[in-house]
């Protein structure tokens, strides 16, 4: 299992592409606004904490942590992120985490990109579940996973440190269609 041929976006505004250097001030920028941040458990304090995403700094492996950036296809500026982590090529599982900068909020791009991955995932990669977690907290996120296809499975008390606190997250799944015979 790896995560190579890149996800293609047929969205006339948004495209998928690899993050480089010049997208973690971007990404750091919006990840720190209130209203991005309060649901989410990012806590980086510098662009440097986001160094490990860049794609040419990124080591590789088939359990690695895999994410591209949301970018305006008009001038290639990121408006977003969205990948996999606690990826288990075991277990063919991968655990989707996505972000947006509030101005590309309401537009649909986070569920069109989301769906683009689950498909990508299940069809090219082969994994056989694809799960998301949400800070009980953001409906919005749920609302983009509901629109997915993915079922909510179960609240996890206490199943993330958020800033330093125990948050609450809801766990969801998108399980791979059976196999045709």
């Amino acid at each position: 299992m790896q995560f190579t041929a890149l996800p293609e976006s047929e969205h006339p505004r948004v495209l998928l592409r690899p993050i480089v250097a010049a997208d973690l001030p971007v990404w750091f920028d919006y990840l720190s606004l209130p209203d991005v941040h309060e649901h989410t458990s990012w806590k980086p304090e510098a662009p440097s904490q986001l160094e490990h995403y860049d794609s040419d700094r990124a080591q590789h492996t088939p359990s690695s942590p895999f994410r591209l950036a949301i970018a305006d296809r008009s001038h290639g500026r990121m408006l977003g992120s969205i990948g996999f982590h606690t990826v288990s090529p075991e277990n063919r599982t991968a655990e989707l985490a996505y972000d947006l900068s509030p101005p590309a909020w309401g537009q649909g791009i986070a569920s069109a990109m989301a769906k683009i991955l689950v498909d990508w995932a299940h069809g090219h990669v082969g994994l056989l579940r694809v799960q998301a977690t949400a800070l009980s907290s953001n409906t919005r996120s749920m609302k983009v996973l509901a629109r997915c296809g993915f079922e909510r499975e179960g609240l996890l008390r206490s199943y993330r440190l958020v800033r330093g606190r125990p948050g609450d997250f809801w766990m969801f799944a998108h399980v791979a269609p059976p196999a045709a015979d």
